[in-house]
C-alpha cells in the first residue's frame, strides 16, 4: 500500500482554496495541513478542507515531523524565503508560479535547495494539461507534418488588487504573474525558444497591472518554426473566458480552445478531441506527480531548471520592449 503524503500549504488565500479543493479528490495520494501567519485562518482552512492540522507560522510548519512536504502558496515575493525554510528542515517543496520575481532570486533559490538535497518542483499546472499532451502526441506522430506556425491566445478582463497591484511585490507585469503559464505551454508545444520580441500598444489607456497588462509576443523556435502569443488582462472577452488557438503544419492544422476544452485536427482526416475534461487545468496531474516524487524521492518533471527557461523568455521579452528588436534566449 502506497504511503499517503502529508503536504502543508503555506499561505491561506485564494490559490490555497483552489489547490485544497483539488487535493480533497486525491485522498488516496495526499492529505493536507495548513499554515498561516494568522492561526485562526489556518484553523478555518483546516476545518473547511478536513485537514490534518494547522500551524500559526511557516517556521513551525516546516519544522513539524507531521509534515512530509510543503506547498508554498504565498505571493512569489516570499518564495525564496520559504524555500530556505523548507531546505533547512529537509522538506520537499512545491512552489506556486511564478517561482520568483527575478532570475537572480531563482538562482539563489536553486542553490539553496541543491545544497540541502531537497526535492523542489514548480506548481506549473499547464505543463500537466491533458490538451498539451494530446497535441504533442499529434505533432510527434507527424499527423500535421512539420509545424510552421503556433498561435496561442489568452485574453480577458481581469480584476487586479492586493499584492498584484504592488509593483515591488510583483517584480513584473501580467506576463510574469499570469503569462508564465502560457510561456510554459507554448514551449511545451513548440520546443525550445531561441529568440523573442514583445510589443505593447503605444496609445494611452488605463492599465490594470504594474508595468504591463497586455503584450503580443513573437517567438523563433530552435527548430525554425514561429510562434505568436497574445496575453492580456485588459481585453474584454465576450465568450466567457474561452479562446481559440491554432497550429499550422505542412500537412494539416490543429485548432484548439486555449484553456484545453477541445482540439480539432484538420489533416488528411478530421479528428475532434476533448481530452481530460475531468482535469482540464492539470491540477490533479500536477499534485499526483509531486506526491509521487516525494514518495519515491525522484526528481520532478516541472523542475526549477525548466521554470528558469520560462523566466529567461520573460526577461528577454521585457528587454525587447526597450531594444525594439528580437532578444536571444540563453540555452
Amino acid at each position: 500500500m502506497k504511503k499517503i503524503i502529508k503536504i502543508c500549504i503555506l499561505g491561506c488565500g485564494g490559490v490555497a482554496k483552489l489547490h485544497a479543493t483539488v487535493a480533497r479528490t486525491l485522498r488516496k495520494d495526499l492529505r493536507l495541513l495548513f499554515a498561516s501567519r494568522d492561526i485562526r485562518k489556518a484553523q478555518s482552512y483546516n476545518r473547511s478542507y478536513k485537514g490534518l492540522g494547522a500551524f500559526g507560522s511557516y517556521e513551525e510548519a516546516c519544522a513539524s515531523p507531521d509534515v512530509d512536504a510543503v506547498f508554498d502558496c504565498t505571493p512569489h515575493a516570499f518564495h525564496l524565503e520559504h524555500a530556505q525554510l523548507a531546505a533547512e528542515n529537509k522538506k520537499p517543496i512545491l512552489i506556486e508560479k511564478p517561482v520568483t520575481r527575478t532570475l537572480e532570486e531563482l538562482t539563489t533559490l536553486s542553490e539553496v535547495v541543491a545544497r540541502a538535497g531537497t526535492i523542489s518542483m514548480v506548481a506549473e499546472n499547464y505543463y500537466f494539461k491533458p490538451v498539451v499532451k494530446k497535441i504533442r502526441s499529434l505533432i510527434e506522430s507527424g499527423a500535421i507534418g512539420d509545424p510552421l506556425f503556433i498561435e496561442l491566445n489568452r485574453a480577458n478582463r481581469s480584476q487586479v488588487s492586493g499584492w498584484r497591484s504592488d509593483a515591488e511585490m510583483m517584480g513584473g507585469g501580467a506576463l510574469l504573474e499570469g503569462g508564465v503559464h502560457w510561456i510554459n505551454m507554448i514551449r511545451s508545444l513548440g520546443g525550445p525558444v531561441s529568440e523573442v520580441i514583445a510589443a505593447q500598444p503605444s496609445r494611452a489607456y488605463e492599465k490594470v497591472a504594474p508595468f504591463e497588462d497586455s503584450l503580443e509576443l513573437l517567438f523563433r523556435f530552435s527548430d525554425g518554426s514561429i510562434g505568436k502569443m497574445l496575453h492580456s488582462w485588459n481585453i474584454t472577452n465576450r465568450i466567457f473566458g474561452l479562446g481559440l488557438s491554432k497550429i499550422h503544419g505542412t500537412q494539416g492544422n490543429i485548432h484548439f480552445e486555449s484553456n484545453g476544452i477541445f482540439a480539432l485536427m484538420t489533416s488528411r482526416r478530421k479528428r475532434f478531441y476533448m481530452p481530460g475534461l475531468f482535469d482540464i487545468m492539470g491540477y490533479r496531474g500536477m499534485l499526483q506527480h509531486f506526491a509521487e516524487c516525494v514518495r519515491h524521492n525522484t526528481p520532478p518533471k516541472m523542475s526549477l531548471a525548466r521554470a528558469q527557461q520560462d523566466m529567461e523568455i520573460i526577461k528577454a521579452a521585457y528587454n525587447s520592449l526597450d531594444s525594439k528588436a528580437f532578444e536571444s534566449v540563453p540555452g
